[in-house]
């Protein structure tokens, strides 16, 4: 048996096939549709052109392309390949939703999937900041994240599993707060690999934050958004329970 144990979000780089296997454009339907709901339900103008900020393999850019001219940015090459294959229509760049400038304005930027791993209020300001000037006057800024510190779930441990071409795949998920002084959780990946006889473990340990509502939605406001910040039961189904809405208005 092999064994890789990582740190450098190897899931999205050299283990990024074993994502595709895992992770589905199905998976994803709801969560889009929860979104596009929210933006017609808040736009102040006819949303046309959509910046989605870590966008992945392009999973849920398969149903939001629908309604959106979307632009897609992430910090993998990986994922924005395997975007690009599903998603020729949209237009994708590498880069780091903190730092990424275009020359475009866009009616709407979201961040449903990664905003999690920000590790401080500092980088949320970079991240929102940046967001206000992508935006068009009147523009929304969607985000979503997944975790409560107040309702967290600890150890929580998932599986899946997936097989192709003779490749049978045993994905595991574990979230847990190793010090509940740092504002921050390990989200520890575990990839059982069997290719025939051969075993291959993969883990990957990813940190992320874990902030109180009232960390987000300030550093929304410091941004210079008029923020909206909501919980209700359907997001939480669509995602996972303790998981919350930020929703800012950039001013006319």
């Amino acid at each position: 048996m092999k064994r890789e144990i990582t740190g450098g979000l190897q899931l999205y780089t050299d283990y990024q096939w074993v994502w595709e296997l895992v992770s589905s454009r199905e998976e994803y339907e709801s969560l889009a549709e929860y979104v596009i709901t929210q933006i017609k339900d808040h736009e102040g103008h006819p949303t046309a052109s959509l910046l989605h900020l870590g966008c992945g393999s392009g999973n849920m850019d398969h149903h939001l392309k629908q309604h959106f001219a979307v632009t897609g940015v992430d910090l993998s090459p990986d994922m924005l390949s395997s975007a690009r294959k599903k998603n020729p229509e949209c237009d994708y760049h590498t880069g780091d939703m903190r730092t990424f400038s275009s020359s475009k304005r866009f009616d709407a930027v979201i961040i449903p999937d990664s905003i999690d791993y920000l590790r401080s209020p500092a980088e949320m300001q970079q991240v929102f900041g940046n967001a206000h000037k992508q935006l068009k006057p009147g523009g929304l800024l969607l985000a979503i994240v997944g975790y409560d510190p107040e309702n967290f779930p600890q150890n929580r441990t998932t599986v899946e599993t997936a097989s192709q071409k003779g490749v049978d795949i045993t994905f595991i998920e574990n979230n847990y707060i190793p010090d509940s002084q740092d504002p921050s959780f390990e989200a520890t990946f575990i990839c059982l690999i069997r290719d025939q006889r051969h075993l291959k473990t993969m883990i990957d340990v990813h940190t992320l934050g874990l902030f109180r509502k009232d960390t987000w939605f300030k550093e929304l406001e410091r941004a210079g958004f008029d923020g909206v910040l909501f919980q209700d039961g359907l997001l939480e189904m669509v995602v996972q329970e303790g998981a919350f809405m930020l929703i800012g208005k950039k001013p006319d």
